[in-house]
């Protein structure tokens, strides 16, 4: 059962599919969300799948989870891991054959994910379940889903509409559900592309259009009907020390990035990732980035294996160096950042990105004039510091950076 089980890598399959993991903590909106996604998607010409939740299938069958002694939590967990992946892969394959032999683009809406069973069960028991069922966990939680999307609970931000009621598998109280969406936000953290929704908009129907947004922008489709559009912004970052100690939690990863030789001059940047982490685990990625198009520039990406990697390498552009850099990745203010610190070509460089729809908040008794827009500075984190914003500056692309003096 382990290697059938190992063997189901969502990403490397063709394009046609996009793979979305919409989680979170109890009660924060994910069916809804689902639903209203789902119609958007459609309407977009998009055909649509909706996995279900494993967890309500499996505890709507009379199971008591908090009644399970550790034993058969950790056995619960590890069936659930189980069906998940099978539930979704079902989904997948029906997906794939839409796009082969229709030609229908198909978004699979994945309701939880494979990282959220670690968040209800102790460290070595998850550890024991990957092990028994041959899995990485830098695999599964990397390289299943194109976007992971975090709902927060209600029960964070806004007590007033945390219910029960729509679930009837769910028994948590508050400080319950604020710990169990704590766990499951900081098991994500590590994916490349994580979004995690909370609940600062003023009504729960902008929280939905924030998700919306969030999926429509990593699918390529920005939609700037609800006000103002996700962007992603770069920051250049001073006086950063990576051996000191952080104030939050996080993930580091080594990167290493290389450019293609492209031979039609068509402004198509053709670029290999490399990635691992502390324990080896390496995943590969290939991303194709389009020349502009009406101000936008379109990526596609697929996963790559190491034997591929290795044979694009003789591909190299010669103009332009390798990159090697630190990834690291944070959640700060429910906001995910990765700061890359380079290694080289550009020793010292140290570099912040985060995706940022920056926020209106409510005016005060002395402001007469409307809500007041934030700037993207009030959003960071303040024990980064900034130098300024390089979001357009063309010396900061990857691109630029990589390219070799005299080329």
């Amino acid at each position: 059962m382990g290697s059938s089980i190992k063997s189901l890598s969502l990403m490397e399959e063709p394009s046609g599919v996009f793979v979305v993991a919409l989680t979170g903590g109890p009660s924060g909106g994910k069916s809804t969300v689902q639903t209203m996604l789902s119609d958007v998607l459609e309407n977009a010409g998009y055909k649509v799948y909706r996995v279900p939740e494993t967890a309500t299938i499996l505890l709507g069958g009379g199971v008591t989870f908090a009644d399970l002694d550790p034993d058969q939590q950790e056995n619960f967990q590890e069936n659930l891991l189980r069906v998940m992946m099978r539930l979704e892969q079902t989904f997948i394959d029906l997906a794939h054959l839409n796009y082969e032999k229709q030609g229908k683009k198909t978004v699979v809406l994945c309701d939880r994910g494979t990282m959220d069973p670690s968040a209800y069960i102790d460290r070595d028991g998850w550890l024991k379940i990957l092990n028994k069922l041959d899995l990485q966990e830098v695999d599964i939680r990397d390289n299943r889903y194109d976007v992971v999307v975090h709902l927060v609970t209600a029960a964070d931000g806004a007590e007033e509409f945390y219910t029960l009621e729509n679930n009837a598998t769910r028994s948590e109280g508050l400080e319950l559900a604020r710990h169990l969406d704590s766990l499951v936000k900081h098991a994500w953290i590590g994916h490349p592309h994580f979004v995690v929704v909370d609940n600062a908009a003023t009504d729960f129907e902008k929280k939905c259009h924030r998700v919306v947004e969030a999926v429509l922008t990593r699918m390529g489709l920005p939609d700037k009907r609800w006000g103002k559009d996700i962007k992603k912004h770069k920051f250049l970052v001073r006086n950063f020390d990576p051996d000191a100690a952080f104030p939050v939690p996080f993930r580091d990863f080594n990167v290493e990035h290389r450019y293609l030789v492209n031979l039609h001059d068509d402004g198509v940047q053709v670029r290999m990732r490399k990635r691992f982490d502390e324990s080896g685990t390496c995943n590969y990625t290939l991303t194709t980035r389009q020349a502009p198009l009406a101000g936008q520039r379109v990526e596609e990406r697929r996963a790559l294996i190491a034997r591929e990697y290795e044979a694009l390498k003789h591909q190299t552009d010669p103009s332009r160096h390798p990159i090697e850099k630190v990834r690291r990745c944070f959640l700060w203010d429910n906001h995910y950042y990765q700061l890359d610190m380079f290694l080289s070509p550009c020793p010292g460089l140290v570099l912040m990105e985060a995706y940022l729809a920056v926020p209106e908040r409510e005016k005060g008794v002395d402001e007469v004039d409307g809500p007041v827009v934030m700037s993207v500075k009030d959003m960071l984190p303040p024990f980064m510091e900034i130098e300024r914003e390089v979001t357009d500056e063309d010396e900061f692309s990857m691109f630029n950076l990589a390219k070799k003096v005299g080329s």
